[in-house]
């Protein structure tokens, strides 16, 4: 017997009273001798089975489960968490200060970490970007590897989605979004582009030159979709957004890996061994 119970759902306490039920039946054994074999007492057990217990304890559950034969498991899913600790990460936090060093000079205003659900936390967007004169909000996504295409372009249509509430919390009203992918330029991420080319060029239409133009000048044409650009954290040349894969040009990668990157990085006095910035590109 396997049953999967959410602990969060208004269900989980008859589901459960349910289960020992059946199980305690099957076994053929009274509620005071499943009492006595799980170590509580017979009326916690009936409690449990007519739903009488409005707060049941788990580790109480799990003993008269386990007296049943039966094993307990609590399925914990706090991917979203990866988030933090990616943006812990000093390659990365290095990366993406470089990107908000050049939204803001062109005049946007940016937030960072920026959390998804206003109670529980459902993610962080690296980097929203807002420009006020043509109300434009830009979601963008920092990445010193992409190990998972697929899981990019399911995270990044997440954020899409849940952009302008979480705008609207900093008090911009914004009237339409586009995504950035902002990816450490290294050899290694070109080659996993190249290898998923198919999928990302149909997901990011718009070339890193086309999106720079209009982040430098609302002017510009408004991208047509998302934008997939790789970004050298040393670089202090006019051009900051990176050509990728992608794209029929593009110059040899600033680095091989991500390893030689952070060696490269911290040897330029970008960083200290910590992560803490010691200086900013300028």
């Amino acid at each position: 017997m396997y049953v999967r119970i959410d602990v969060r759902h208004p269900g989980f306490g008859p589901q459960v009273a349910a289960l020992i039920r059946e199980a305690r039946a099957l076994a053929r054994w009274s509620q005071r001798e499943l009492a006595t074999r799980s170590k509580t007492s017979q009326s916690m057990v009936s409690r449990i089975e007519r739903e009488e217990a409005p707060e049941p304890d788990l580790l109480v559950i799990e003993r008269i489960l386990a007296a049943l034969g039966m094993r307990a498991a609590l399925d914990i899913n706090g991917r979203h968490l990866e988030d933090r600790r990616r943006q812990s990460d000093f390659v990365h936090a290095v990366t993406a200060g470089f990107v908000g060093r050049h939204f803001r000079r062109d005049a946007w205003l940016i937030a960072n970490e920026v959390q998804i659900g206003e109670t529980v936390p459902r993610g962080w967007i690296d980097l929203l970007a807002f420009r006020e004169s043509d109300a434009s909000l830009v979601v963008e996504e920092t990445k010193t590897d992409i190990l998972d295409a697929g899981g990019l372009l399911r995270q990044v249509g997440f954020y899409q989605r849940e952009a302008a509430n979480a705008a609207r919390r900093l008090g911009w009203r914004a009237e339409r979004t586009t995504v950035l992918v902002v990816a450490l330029d290294t050899e290694l991420v070109a080659r996993r582009i190249q290898a998923n080319r198919d999928l990302l060029a149909a997901a990011f239409p718009t070339s890193p030159r086309e999106l720079s133009a209009w982040i430098h000048d609302p002017a510009r044409a408004r991208p047509s979709g998302w934008t997939l650009a790789a970004a050298d954290p040393s670089d202090r040349g006019a051009i900051w957004l990176r050509s990728t894969a992608l794209g029929e040009r593009r110059r040899p990668a600033a680095f091989l890996d991500y390893a030689d990157a952070a060696k490269v990085l911290t040897a330029r006095a970008l960083v200290q061994p910590d992560g803490r910035p010691l200086r900013q590109v300028r």
